[in-house]
């Protein structure tokens, strides 16, 4: 009997024996990046080298960064040719930024350096912003950073770690807050609670996004982080014209909030850059769906939709990440102009809703296991109007605009339509033949709709998988009971064998 990819797994965990072999070709980038990645994280260490032990001993959510070759390793699984140089180019880009604005966080924080004066003269040039909303608006502070305050203790730990958000979910729970929230708003009232966000920054800007879940908690971080704080609200209803000038007025008022904090007078001309700079970031972007509509998509798996959230949320309006999606879009279309396919496809699905932070690599073992190559998700389709920067009215109506579509809010308000409409849509756009739909337990929003999906779907004759997840809670539906889900429609719906069958059933809930 030939041995299959779950062979090479230690038991319980899932965690590599040794390196997957690709090929010669493969195999050898592969290891070289892998390389790549490490003198990214030896770098970051030693420069800082003090500082990064005393955050390790101080923050709990730290110790999920020391697992990031591993969780790399699990977003390039199984990928082959052009989709495994795109997924290595990203994931490294996005580890150089990371590294980098963590030794600006780790420099900056009060709780490291304690009536530090070179702190204080950092913290005067940092704003801290609610992570859902993008960093563009900072484009117009050159001399500042934009840091998005909860992204790198909160969101990337819990994709990096399953068990991450364990701990500050249940201090949340402990503390009176319902078990039955989104765990993302959760795994953030957590963290104050437990004073474990990193006190940085002059200001601090939240927003209303993305649910009611997250307001409710945003009363217990603006208690622990204690800056001058400012909302920045998004219209629900985005679709309506007549909510533009509000937000409009809001971006305005947020710029006047920050100025007055940060001392610094709002640049335009270089807004007007970095709104340049994403515009071209979009239309690499929308390079990439336009070869994953072919018959043989290049730019699919887990890294994909990793990488754009952080391009969307983080580094939106930057010159390297512009760099590196062209050098990124060139190998892709090398590939699909020659007709290689380096990938067993047997079905084209259109992954919907949020997927699962516990099981950021979902995408990878559908592949894997039963070839389902994840074509278009909704995850991946937010910010993607182009914005017009022939005027400062203009420039503030576009950046209002990707904040009104922005990561869990595109499809998520302006009315049910958006989330049931676009999904048939995309359906057809990109020749699915499957939809993946998530059922994440605690969104009562989605929750709600749910009939209708499944009414669409049968209305229109498409196998739909409904998959159960939490988002961030991997103690309320685990990964494995998330294939589970897939592997019962499979054998059952779509009468399917596996394409390797030691995937279909393996225990992974001591993995990171």
């Amino acid at each position: 009997m030939s041995k299959g990819a779950a062979d090479n797994y230690n038991e319980k965990t899932a965690i590599y024996k040794h390196r997957e072999w690709r090929g010669w070709k493969d195999t050898c980038f592969d290891f070289g990046q892998w390389c790549v990645l490490w003198g990214i994280l030896i770098k970051w260490v030693f420069s800082h080298l003090l500082q990064n032990i005393k955050a390790i001993f101080r923050y709990r959510w730290m110790f999920s960064y020391l697992t990031v070759p591993s969780f790399f390793d699990r977003l390039c699984s199984g990928q082959r040719g052009a989709g495994l140089r795109a997924a290595r180019y990203n994931l490294n880009y996005l580890a150089s930024d990371v590294t980098g604005t963590l030794t600006t966080i780790f420099s900056a924080d009060r709780n490291l350096h304690p009536n530090s004066k070179k702190a204080e003269e950092l913290n005067k040039k940092i704003i801290c912003v609610d992570e859902l909303l993008p960093a563009l608006l900072g484009k117009g502070f050159p001399d500042c950073k934009m840091i998005l305050f909860q992204e790198y203790p909160m969101y990337l730990p819990s994709l990096i770690n399953q068990h991450s958000p364990v701990h500050y979910i249940e201090q949340t729970e402990l503390h009176g807050l319902p078990a039955d929230v989104c765990p993302l708003p959760s795994f953030e009232a957590g963290l104050a609670i437990e004073d474990d966000f990193p006190k940085i920054g002059c200001c601090m800007v939240t927003s209303n996004m993305p649910c009611d879940g997250s307001i409710m908690t945003s009363m217990l971080q603006d208690r622990r982080i204690g800056l001058p704080t400012q909302p920045l609200n998004i219209p629900l209803r985005w679709k309506r014209d007549e909510v533009q000038e509000y937000a409009v007025a809001e971006m305005l008022s947020a710029i006047e909030f920050m100025e007055k904090h940060t001392g610094k007078t709002f640049n335009w001309d270089t807004l007007k850059k970095g709104c340049e700079i994403w515009n071209e970031q979009n239309k690499a972007k929308f390079e990439k769906w336009e070869m994953n509509r072919t018959s043989i998509p290049p730019h699919t798996g887990s890294s994909a939709w990793l990488y754009r959230i952080f391009e969307h949320q983080a580094v939106c309006g930057e010159q390297k990440a512009l760099d590196n999606d062209r050098k990124v879009n060139a190998i892709l279309q090398k590939q699909v102009a020659a007709g290689i396919c380096p990938k067993n496809i047997k079905h084209r699905a259109v992954v919907w809703n949020t997927p699962a932070n516990n099981y950021a690599n979902f995408n990878n073992w559908l592949l894997e296991c039963w070839g389902i190559d994840s074509v278009c998700e909704m995850i991946d389709l937010h910010g993607t109007e182009l914005i017009d920067t022939s005027s400062k009215e203009k420039m503030l109506y576009g950046i209002a605009r990707m904040y009104q579509t922005s990561t869990m809010r595109a499809h998520t308000k302006g009315g049910y339509e958006l989330m049931l409409e676009d999904l048939w849509a995309k359906y057809d756009e990109f020749n699915g033949d499957m939809i993946i739909m998530f059922d994440q337990i605690s969104c009562k929003g989605v929750g709600a709709i749910s009939g209708l999906f499944e009414e669409g779907a049968s209305r229109r004759g498409i196998k739909m998988c409904i998959v159960r997840q939490d988002l961030m809670d991997p103690t309320s539906i685990t990964r494995r009971e998330m294939r589970s889900d897939v592997n019962n429609f499979m054998q059952t719906v779509m009468n399917e064998t596996p394409v390797d069958p030691s995937l279909v059933d393996f225990d992974d809930d001591e993995s990171w």
